[in-house]
């Protein structure tokens, strides 16, 4: 297993602060973890298949930057990230919010032993790793109130399984690859969307160093 990660020189950024740019008021500390778990993915990405070798180059904005998007988007205090997969986006959203509480689901050992290595190394302590499939969630009877899912599955799909597990006023945040919402959903899947029903939404948030917008659709369950 590799040696404990050092801290990172911050200079290492470039000219411009990515984090900043975001629009995110981030401390010394947070920045340096948010730095070493990009060094971390691209270490254990030679002998694990973490992420895309082609993202390599770019793994700080492709994959931190990107994930830190959605921080705006975020209620209330418990999070789960479902299908976490390298811990993207759920480790950089922990590090930027140390006072929300994260669970991460992964169901492949590789990976989820990979996100416990990072969060014992970095001292990432309001993040816990979940070693299973995402839907047992509702099995287990938990209860969150907000889930992010990147590269999982839309929306639409996910609503379903994971509706039960949102609190009263939580939500369901998904990084789409599409802008319009709407046009993805069909009533079936969703539900009727009505006085008192779940409430859609799409946003759009422009990534620093990548020249381009992510797209998110929200589901409000109020």
């Amino acid at each position: 297993m590799p040696k404990e990660l050092p801290l990172s020189n911050l200079a290492s950024m470039g000219e411009t602060d990515p984090i900043e740019d975001l629009g995110l008021d981030l401390g010394v500390e947070q920045k340096a973890k948010l730095l070493d778990f990009s060094k971390a993915l691209l270490q254990w990405n030679k002998r694990t298949n973490l992420i895309s070798k082609s993202d390599e180059r770019r793994v700080f904005s492709r994959h931190i930057v990107d994930s830190l998007s959605a921080t705006s988007f975020l209620v209330g205090n418990s999070i789960v990230d479902i299908g976490s997969g390298a811990g993207l986006p759920g480790l950089p959203l922990a590090i930027a919010s140390p006072h929300k509480k994260f669970t991460l689901y992964e169901r492949m050992k590789k990976r989820a032993h990979f996100m416990q290595f990072v969060i014992a190394n970095l001292g990432i302590d309001n993040a816990q790793v979940i070693e299973a499939p995402f839907e047992e969630i509702v099995s287990k009877g938990e209860s969150f109130n907000c889930v992010v899912s990147r590269g999982v599955r839309s929306a639409e799909a996910l609503w379903p399984l994971v509706e039960r597990a949102i609190t009263k006023t939580g939500r369901l945040i998904v990084y789409a690859s599409t802008h319009s919402f709407e046009e993805e959903l069909t009533s079936k899947s969703v539900g009727k969307i009505h006085e008192g029903g779940p409430h859609i939404s799409s946003s759009a948030v422009e990534i620093p160093g990548l020249n381009k917008s992510h797209w998110f659709h929200i589901i409000d369950k109020e």
